[in-house]
């Protein structure tokens, strides 16, 4: 679009005026050579900012620019709509397949209570299917550390986007809260009528589907292992209930008091796990944060209370928290 200032600009504001242009009268007016008045002008008429007066071919007129941009713009909103027209025939003749794939799992042989997947790739896929046939409700907890990337809040989003009933609850760590991406996400999916809260508590990786499958990470970090028992993923249930009743809801928005008050609150968790002698990449992977916030943090908190080690740290936590009681009794 012309620019205020540009040459094209300038043009345009010609055009207005007049009843007509053409590149040596605006050559003349603007002080510019033949050539930069004919190029102004090209950029206009291929904006559909200046069309040529009916029968010359010379003379240019102004264009109104609501009707530049409707002529100029029905062209890619057909596009658009024919693009997206293919796309939902693409979706549906994926669908199709469906019953097509379930039989043929049907035919496998049963994987057992548990199944290790050690192939992130392959992972992802598995977790795309369970994802893709969810009836019901899926429960995620998602940790600073993600086996599987995007791959989880990618599946969820489309299963929501394919079928509005599902029932969606995503557990956070508290440092979701100051992560742009998360809060983005955590918008679209409570505006999808999923359930987003957070908590300061320990939160490993977990999903589960239907309440009949569980996934969680290998214990290196790079695969997943299905689980299908019922004891097993019941138990996996009630953990994620356990953190889930006393989360907060979290809906996405940003709120700068809230924020303080989170932030606070994950202060106070480094405390605790402070007190308790907890390894700083151990607190770091409870609370979701990188190893270099959670150090920073600690560091904040040891030369509030004048310590000299983590150790000295936690010491005086304990006095001052033995003292608090003391005084309160």
């Amino acid at each position: 679009m012309p620019q205020s200032g540009t040459v094209a600009n300038q043009v345009y504001e010609l055009a207005l005026r007049n009843e007509y242009v053409d590149a040596p009268h605006c050559a003349a007016a603007l002080g510019i050579t033949e050539d930069e008045a004919g190029a102004a002008i090209g950029d206009l008429v291929e904006l559909r900012l200046l069309h040529l007066v009916h029968g010359c071919t010379y003379a240019y007129v102004a264009v109104n620019p609501m009707t530049a941009s409707l002529q100029l713009l029905a062209v890619h909103d057909e596009e658009l709509r024919s693009r997206q027209h293919r796309l939902e025939q693409l979706r549906q003749r994926m669908h199709s397949l469906m019953p097509l794939y379930r039989s043929q799992l049907a035919r496998e042989p049963d994987p057992g209570p548990v199944q290790r997947i050690e192939d992130a790739e392959v992972a992802r896929g598995v977790v795309a299917g369970l994802l893709a046939d969810a009836a019901s409700e899926v429960l995620l907890a998602r940790s600073y550390e993600d086996p599987l990337g995007q791959a989880a809040l990618t599946g969820v989003d489309a299963r929501l986007r394919a079928d509005a009933g599902l029932r969606v609850r995503l557990l956070l760590p508290q440092s979701a809260r100051f992560d742009p991406t998360l809060r983005e996400y955590v918008g679209q999916l409570v505006a999808r009528a999923g359930e987003a809260r957070t908590t300061t508590a320990g939160v490993a990786w977990l999903m589960i589907v239907d309440g009949r499958t569980g996934v969680v990470p290998l214990e290196d970090g790079t695969g997943v292992a299905v689980l299908r028992d019922p004891a097993v993923v019941a138990g996996f249930r009630r953990g994620f209930e356990g953190l889930w009743s006393p989360a907060e809801s979290f809906d996405g928005h940003y709120d700068p008091e809230a924020g303080r008050v989170a932030s606070a609150e994950v202060d106070a968790a480094i405390v605790r796990m402070l007190v308790n002698g907890v390894e700083d990449k151990v607190i770091a992977r409870t609370l979701g944060i990188s190893a270099r916030t959670c150090q920073r943090r600690i560091s904040d908190l040891m030369e509030s209370l004048d310590a000299r080690t983590r150790f000295q740290a936690g010491y005086l936590l304990r006095t001052r928290g033995r003292d608090g009681e003391s005084a309160a009794a």
